[in-house]
């Protein structure tokens, strides 16, 4: 055997450890990931059995009629059936058909999760049920396990009563919850962000004829114990903490009305509306006729322009049409005027007093309890 051919026949192993050193590293480490995946599994499981027990001790019970875990190689995915949520101080319930989470495992800190409806609220103290449904509901926390941002956005969503009327729907419905930035020494508070497309609320008649896009964004302070409750419940323990509503930014459109402002509003301890927004109205008009206080600025209207003109009265004059511009008239004499997105309006104060709603000058209705 030549020289050559010798070293020839020694290179070979070493360059099949070549080809091995990879391939043995490749099922070293697939096999270190399946056993990290396996222990963040079972460690997912223990949490969520710990986090049960306690929601239980604190009168929260959370039921799967059937769940699982799964997701491998780069997920965890928990799948839960009839996923039901039972507050028994509260003496309420809630149950959906279905719940699928999900947290990557390079980026633990986030979780989605989608829903299957109809939600069923049952609510044992008013011997009352409703039905929230939607084709689309998702879900995000960002931040675990400590909870920086709560997003809840449905497609279609729509409330029922039961036996009953619907009490409102939606094309779209977006809510947005973060912790408020704040002093060491200062109470908790909410950012709070609420987006609505085409939404039609029945249970208020004065509103429900026509769609209503909403875009508002606020900080609710008073905020304690933000663990799953009825909301009659939520609204007396903040009205009890002397809680407030700052509205900084709304936006809100039904037709030719459209309104932006901000302002406060607080709860009175028995459930009522406290305070006031500074609004800016383009479509005075049509909003005054909506509340059904056209009468109320006519007559307004007629009274100042008598002591302008005496003897000159628009019903007479203008027939028919009298009513609606002296509703006209009296409308942009509410405030100041303004412009809003290129269209003339009005700036006037929305006040709330014990419930009384005024609008300007003009007491415009009442507002039943909130609880």
């Amino acid at each position: 055997m030549t020289a050559h051919a010798f070293d020839s026949a020694a290179a070979r192993p070493r360059r099949r450890w070549r080809i091995f050193l990879p391939l043995a590293a490749v099922v070293l480490l697939a096999a270190a990931w399946a056993g990290f995946w396996f222990y963040a599994a079972a460690r997912a499981q223990s949490e969520l059995a710990a986090l049960r027990a306690r929601e239980a001790a604190a009168g929260r019970e959370v039921s799967c009629a059937s769940e699982s875990v799964g997701g491998f190689p780069f997920r965890l995915e928990l799948r839960c059936t009839d996923p039901a949520l039972s507050l028994r101080r509260a003496r309420a319930s809630l149950q959906a058909k279905d719940m699928h989470a999900a947290v990557q495992v390079y980026q633990p800190t986030l979780m989605i999760a989608e829903f299957g409806g109809p939600l069923t609220i049952a609510d044992e103290t008013r011997g009352a049920k409703y039905a929230l449904d939607w084709s689309l509901a998702q879900a995000s926390v960002r931040g675990l396990p400590r909870p920086e941002r709560v997003s809840l956005v449905l497609d279609k969503p729509a409330l029922t009563r039961l036996g009953a009327e619907q009490l409102g729907r939606a094309d779209h419905a977006e809510l947005h919850v973060r912790p408020a930035p704040r002093l060491p020494q200062d109470p908790p508070a909410l950012d709070v962000s609420l987006d609505l497309s085409n939404a039609l609320i029945a249970a208020v008649p004065r509103i429900a004829n026509a769609p209503i896009d909403a875009d508002i964004a606020g900080t609710l302070r008073g905020v304690g114990d933000l663990s799953p409750k009825p909301l009659e419940q939520l609204l007396r323990e903040i009205a009890a903490a002397n809680g407030r509503l700052d509205i900084t930014k709304a936006r809100i459109q039904q037709g030719d009305i459209l309104a932006t402002g901000s302002g406060t509003l607080r709860l009175t301890q028995r459930g009522t509306l406290d305070g006031e927004l500074q609004l800016t109205v383009a479509g005075i008009e049509q909003l005054v006729a909506v509340l059904g206080i056209d009468k109320t600025v006519g007559q307004a209207s007629q009274r100042a322009l008598s002591r302008i003109a005496p003897g000159l009265n628009l019903d007479q004059l203008l027939g028919p049409r009298g009513g609606a511009a002296l509703a006209a008239a009296g409308a942009a004499m509410l405030g100041q005027p303004a412009e809003l997105e290129g269209r003339q309006a009005v700036t006037l104060p929305l006040r709330f007093s014990d419930g009384v709603v005024f609008l300007g000058p003009l007491r415009a209705g009442e507002m039943a309890p909130l609880f």
